[in-house]
């Protein structure tokens, strides 16, 4: 009787938190643009501009920062 009680409480709690992870992943953020591509002078210009870096950081370090040299 108590491990059916235990179970059915393993249970609830798993099912709460796997409705609060979908939750979670649905959010009101527009989607990522695919494809979107800049000119070689809007590139530069970005790379430059330190607000750009800031909300793009993940592009900027793919596309614009030098490599290390050693």
């Amino acid at each position: 009787m108590i491990l059916l009680i235990r179970e059915a409480q393993v249970r609830a709690v798993f099912v709460v938190l796997t409705d609060v992870l979908l939750a979670s992943a649905c959010s009101d953020d527009e989607p990522a643009k695919v494809g979107v591509t800049m000119s070689p002078d809007e590139l530069k210009r970005n790379c430059a501009d330190p607000q750009w870096k800031e909300k793009n950081l993940g592009l900027w370090y793919s596309v614009c920062r030098q490599p290390l040299r050693w």
